[in-house]
């Protein structure tokens, strides 16, 4: 059974992953590099593939994920616009897809650390999905 500080962690997860699904995806259609993009779409389907575990987990308890705030998602893709407007090099998306990650991975540290009593299944696989994407930035450096 799902408790409450489970529920968090796993919106918190499912709520990133679909936002760096949705900004990879309009950052790929903005990138030329061909070894950038390969990249970014490997890492597409990891965010899409965390979105269905968590959408099962949750369903499986009688929950549905909480969506990502409708005005997050538009100050997002206006920010990724603007910030590629004029330099569509592989070094500025990697960057932008770089801090993207970085502040998606303080958000789920900080919901794991401030969920203390969440099962150790679910923790565990918040720290998995840490780790996963502290590589996933370690392997966006070398297109800075």
């Amino acid at each position: 059974m799902l408790g409450k500080n489970d529920i968090e962690i796993l919106n918190t997860i499912y709520k990133n992953s679909r936002m760096a699904y949705d900004c990879t995806k309009q950052v790929v259609a903005k990138s030329a590099d061909a070894e950038l993009n390969d990249y970014l779409k490997r890492q597409m389907k990891h965010y899409a593939r965390s979105c269905i575990d968590v959408k099962n987990t949750l369903a499986k308890e009688g929950h549905t994920p909480q969506p990502v705030p409708a005005m997050q998602s538009a100050m997002a893709a206006m920010g990724i616009s603007m910030k590629t407007m004029r330099d569509h090099t592989a070094g500025n998306i990697a960057e932008l897809m770089y801090n993207g990650t970085n502040m998606g991975i303080v958000d789920i540290a900080r919901s794991v650390n401030h969920s203390r009593n969440a099962s150790q299944d679910t923790v565990r696989n918040a720290e998995t999905l840490l780790s996963e994407e502290e590589k996933y930035a370690d392997g966006l450096k070398k297109f800075l």
